[in-house]
C-alpha cells in the first residue's frame, strides 16, 4: 500500500496497491479520509476479501443474506417458512433504512433505526435475530468488517403509544388472559351457529378442553383421535407460509398424546361429539377442514368463523380494537383447568400441552397462592 500527497494545493491524496497481481488504485480528498481508507483497505486485503467490496450498497448485503443458494455457514438451511418470513421483515424493516447507504459506512444507528421501526417487542426481537444473522454473513463474506461492531448496544425502544399487553409478551398468563368457561361456550355455540356447520361448536371445545396449537388443530385427522380413551396423539402441524400450507412436525419437534374430558365444565358431552364426528369421516380425513374440504388457514378461520363467533358471544375487546381473547387462548384453557384438576401433576400437565420443560408450564400458569406471604412472614417472625 502507497500514499501520495496532492501534487497540487487542494488536490486530491492518491492511494495505490496490488491486488491479485493487479495494480489498484483510489483517491481521498483529505489527508484523514486517506487514513481511514487506507486502514480499511489494509484490513480487507489481510482478510483476504475482495477491495471492491468496498464500495457496496446495504441493498447488496440483503441480497447476498437472502441468496436462496447460499448455504448457511451454521446450522441447518433455512426452511421455506423461515426464509419467508427473513425476505418480509427485511422488505418492511431492513431495506428502507440501510439499501442505499455504502456497507463501509453502516453504523449503529443505521441499525437501531431499523430495530426501532419494530411495532412491537416480539417483532423487534425476531428482528434483531434477523440483523444478527445479516451481519454474520456480512462479516463471513467480506461486506463487512470485524471493527464494524454495528449491533453493540442496539435495543428496542418502545413508542410511548405501544401497548402494554404487546409489550409485556412472554410474561406468565394471568386470569384475564383466559376466557371464562362461559365465555368459551358462548363462542363455540355461536361459531356453530353463524356457520351453519355445527362442529364448529366441537372444534371450539375440543381445542378448549385438549390444548390443541392452531396448527396441530388443523392438521387433526381421524385416526389421530382415539374416542375411547379420549386421547389425541399429536404428531404434525400445518405450517403456514404466504404461498401454501404443509405438513411439519409439531413444536418443538416432540410427539405427544394429550386429553380430552368427557364432559366439559358446562355439562356439554363432549366424548359423544367427538364420536359423531368421527362417525362422519373416514380415517384419514381432517377433522375441521377448510370449506373446500383441505386444511384450515388462520387468517381464513378467523375472518369466516373466528370473529363473526366472538361479535355473536360478546366478547371483549381491547382498546386497539382487536379481542381481548384470541383461538390461542382456548389453550390457556385448558392448562389452567387441568392444572386445578384434583391429583394433577404439573409434570402431567406439562407433557399433555407439549411444553419443552415443566419450568415452562410453571412460569406461564403458577402463581404464588395467597398464603405464600402469610407462610414467609410468620416463618421469620
Amino acid at each position: 500500500m502507497s500514499a501520495y500527497e496532492p501534487a497540487t494545493p487542494g488536490g486530491y491524496w492518491r492511494l495505490r496497491w496490488v491486488e491479485a497481481s493487479r495494480r489498484r488504485d483510489t483517491t481521498a480528498k483529505t489527508r484523514e479520509e486517506a487514513i481511514a481508507k487506507a486502514a480499511e483497505l489494509v484490513e480487507r486485503l489481510a482478510a483476504g476479501t475482495p477491495t471492491k467490496l468496498a464500495s457496496a450498497k446495504g441493498s447488496v448485503l440483503i441480497a447476498r443474506y437472502l441468496d436462496p443458494s447460499r448455504r448457511p455457514a451454521r446450522g441447518r438451511a433455512w426452511s421455506e417458512r423461515h426464509r419467508e418470513e427473513q425476505v418480509a421483515y427485511c422488505a418492511r424493516f431492513v431495506t428502507p433504512v440501510i439499501a442505499e447507504v455504502a456497507v463501509r459506512n453502516l453504523t449503529r444507528a443505521h441499525l437501531q433505526a431499523v430495530v426501532d421501526r419494530a411495532p412491537t417487542a416480539s417483532v423487534a426481537a425476531h428482528l434483531r435475530r434477523c440483523l444478527s444473522a445479516l451481519v454474520a454473513v456480512g462479516l463471513d463474506e467480506g461486506l463487512l468488517l470485524v471493527r464494524q461492531d454495528v449491533l453493540r448496544g442496539v435495543r428496542w425502544h418502545p413508542p410511548a403509544e405501544a401497548d402494554e399487553a404487546e409489550l409485556e409478551r412472554g410474561r406468565a398468563v394471568e386470569e384475564a388472559d383466559i376466557p371464562t368457561a362461559a365465555a368459551v361456550h358462548d363462542l363455540a355455540r355461536a361459531a356453530g351457529e353463524r356457520s351453519g356447520v355445527w362442529w364448529r361448536e366441537l372444534e371450539i371445545l375440543l381445542v378448549a378442553y385438549s390444548g390443541l396449537r392452531w396448527g396441530e388443530h388443523a392438521a387433526l385427522t381421524a385416526d389421530r383421535v382415539d374416542p375411547v380413551r379420549r386421547r389425541i396423539v399429536v404428531d404434525r402441524q400445518v405450517v403456514e407460509t404466504r404461498h401454501a400450507l404443509k405438513l411439519g412436525p409439531p413444536k418443538s419437534r416432540r410427539r405427544r398424546t394429550t386429553m380430552y374430558p368427557a364432559r366439559t365444565p358446562a355439562g356439554v358431552d363432549l366424548a359423544a361429539l367427538v364420536r359423531r364426528r368421527l362417525a362422519e369421516l373416514g380415517p384419514d380425513a381432517v377433522v375441521f377442514p377448510s370449506p373446500r374440504g383441505h386444511w384450515a388457514r388462520r387468517s381464513n378461520y378467523r375472518r369466516n368463523v373466528f370473529d363473526p363467533a366472538a361479535r355473536g358471544a360478546g366478547w371483549p375487546k381491547r382498546p386497539d380494537g382487536r379481542w381481548q381473547w384470541t383461538f390461542h387462548s382456548l389453550r390457556h384453557v385448558f392448562a389452567t383447568w387441568a392444572l386445578s384438576q384434583p391429583g394433577a401433576r404439573i409434570e402431567d400437565v406439562s407433557r399433555l400441552l407439549g411444553h419443552s420443560t415443566v419450568r415452562v408450564t410453571q412460569d406461564l400458569y403458577i402463581a404464588p397462592d395467597a398464603d405464600l406471604y402469610d407462610r414467609f412472614f410468620t416463618a421469620t417472625a
